[in-house]
């Protein structure tokens, strides 16, 4: 039972984001839609109906209440819904309880499937970020290997002038629609690394999704051995690279580890804990790696879930005998990807580089109904010494800007240079750069409406090619 739980159990962002985010890896059973009722529906345990009488409009929102009452975390605290509302995402959205809850999220059933049974996609494969505090400047954060970006020349750290005609300033303010069918064209006119400005096309199509899992391995001023991890969301299907990766670490004999998870929104809880236990080792097989904690109506469901060094859970032996492990964060570091820090804490000598993660220490069960999946949060995290509740985030060791300048894993990128600063040294750089100051908050009702991703995930981004806000990346 607990592993046919487990395997549900989504730590996105709010989009994702906070699914806190990401999405993907065990969800697939959680992420079926149920289409129009051909059949009497079950009763849960719990009593509220486990599917809509039928998808009318009147069905539907009697069976969310009914669901929302018994498996939201805070059912004791349901708004009174919009009985007005257009859609069903906006009547869902009514029920949450604001501003607490700036994590839950609806998707389209067919969207958010394609990624879990495929491993595709559509769209065009970037991300890109503001970098001042006015929303003037607009960079490429990252793009997907296989996507219609990466083949038309996108790169990390080009300057966009415009996207479709669009300023930067019309962008901030929403004007770029996603985009989630193929052959759509989009146009940018850029400024790359030299200053040179080019025009560039693409059309949006299905593509494959990378594994995006990257390695390299550093010999520190001191000798040491470094191994670097980027690692950008936690799927099942990157279990083999992530494999390779820590087979490569063991047989070259590295003693310090770096795991940049800057833009790492989250994902499968089961691939958390493939990480957390890689990075741990054998000595933690057995001891808590999270608490899950469900609400007042469902503690029956609360359980605790081990760190493991078996062999059939893990893609690779664990790395032995880290005394400390450096994490590359920002506010796009959230969900999974904290949840993993923040197990590690009470066994290891965690050093965080960058700035302040999201802050989102709870999770997802996906439900779909209809056509369309909520992912409404159902339950709480705490590790093994019971810290959770980090709703403000995991605070950064060193504050160090992100470099969109540098390709993740250059040594000299400035949030990689200074975990390797910090590995010879024992103490931040000596002059950290600045973080931007008095940026915006995350306005997660924006991210719901999908014209502007300003949640940190790629899993709510139907296009991936969308625009994260400046507190999000530009820190």
């Amino acid at each position: 039972m607990k592993n046919l739980l487990l395997s549900a159990l989504l730590l996105c962002s709010a989009l994702i984001a906070a699914c806190g985010g990401g999405g993907g890896g065990g969800g697939g059973a959680a992420l079926s839609s149920a289409g129009p009722a051909t059949q009497a529906s079950l009763s849960t345990a719990s009593g509220y109906p486990s599917e809509p009488g039928s998808c009318s409009i009147a069905d539907q929102r009697s069976w969310l209440n009914a669901y929302m009452a018994d498996q939201y975390f805070w059912n004791a605290n349901l708004a009174v819904p919009n009985a007005a509302a257009t859609t069903q995402d906006e009547y869902f959205n009514s029920l949450l309880f604001a501003p607490t809850d700036r994590y839950s999220f609806t998707q389209d059933a067919a969207q958010a499937s394609q990624f879990v049974s495929q491993g595709t996609r559509t769209g065009y494969g970037y991300a890109t970020a503001f970098t001042d505090a006015t929303q003037t400047t607009l960079r490429v954060r990252s793009v997907e290997p296989a996507g219609p970006a990466a083949a038309a020349g996108l790169k990390r750290g080009d300057t966009v002038l415009s996207i479709d005609g669009l300023t930067p300033a019309r962008i901030a303010k929403g004007e770029l629609h996603s985009v989630s069918s193929s052959g759509i064209t989009r146009t940018f006119t850029l400024l790359d690394a030299s200053g040179a400005q080019r025009l560039m096309t693409m059309v949006s199509s299905n593509f494959v999704v990378a594994p995006n899992v990257g390695y390299t391995i550093f010999t520190a001023a001191n000798g040491a051995k470094v191994g670097y991890l980027a690692y950008e969301e936690f799927t099942a299907a990157s279990l083999t690279a992530l494999g390779t990766a820590f087979n490569r670490f063991r047989t070259d004999g590295v003693t310090e580890l770096i795991v940049d998870l800057r833009y790492n929104a989250g994902g499968s809880v089961l691939v958390a804990r493939a990480l957390a236990s890689l990075i741990g080792g054998a000595s933690l097989d057995g001891k808590a790696f999270a608490k899950i904690r469900f609400n007042a109506q469902n503690t029956a469901k609360n359980f605790d879930f081990a760190f493991t060094s078996n062999a059939a859970s893990l893609p690779a032996a664990p790395l032995e005998g880290l005394a400390r492990v450096f994490f590359i964060t920002s506010p796009n570091t959230a969900s999974a990807s904290e949840l993993v820090i923040n197990s590690l804490t009470p066994f290891k000598k965690v050093i965080t580089i960058g700035a302040a993660t999201f802050g989102k220490p709870f999770g997802f069960q996906p439900r779909g109904a209809c056509s369309t999946v909520y992912n409404a949060v159902n339950f709480e995290t705490f590790n093994a010494v019971d810290f959770g509740r980090y709703t403000k985030g995991l605070p950064a060791t060193c504050n160090v800007s992100d470099d969109l300048s540098k390709a993740l894993g250059d040594p000299t990128e400035l949030r990689t240079a200074a975990a390797l600063s910090y590995i010879q040294t024992a103490v931040c750089p000596a002059a950290p750069v600045a973080l931007q100051a008095n940026l915006p908050a995350v306005q997660s009702k924006q991210a719901r409406a999908g014209t502007e991703l300003t949640a940190p995930t790629r899993w709510m981004e139907p296009a991936f090619g969308e625009v994260a806000a400046p507190s999000m990346v530009a820190d």
